[in-house]
């Protein structure tokens, strides 16, 4: 795989993985303690990035890891795309972000996995 597609799929693996860590730090930590929800959701995005940046070099990934990659990538993906694009193209539209937290963000998870999992064995 190119570098320069290993680094988009890293950066937008990062930036889904800090969201929704994020998302989760602010549910889970008091609002005092802000500062350590947003530290944690960076390390875990890092951590994300950084196996879809190793994961997807050439014979460094096993079957499982494909899957968890295509999950992360796809369902990443999936999330932004029904998330935001309710906001960009239907602003009226007042259960958008629920798209993608409930329906596009899953499926893509999902469909995601399986296509990492078949990429792997025929790997």
């Amino acid at each position: 795989m190119s570098s320069t597609l290993r680094l988009v799929l890293a950066v937008l693996s990062f930036f889904g993985a800090w969201f929704i860590a994020w998302m989760l730090m602010l549910v889970m930590l008091p609002v005092a303690a802000a500062w350590l929800g947003s530290l944690l959701a960076f390390a875990a995005a890092i951590y994300v990035a950084r196996q879809v940046w190793n994961g997807t070099a050439e014979g460094a990934a096993s079957v499982p890891v494909m899957a968890g990659l295509g999950a992360v990538i796809v369902g990443g993906l999936g999330f932004v795309a029904g998330f935001f694009g309710p906001m960009i193209f239907a602003p009226e539209a007042n259960q958008g972000p629920m798209l993608g937290l409930f329906i596009t963000g899953p499926a893509g998870v999902v469909i995601g996995a399986i296509a990492g999992a078949w990429y792997g064995m025929r790997r």
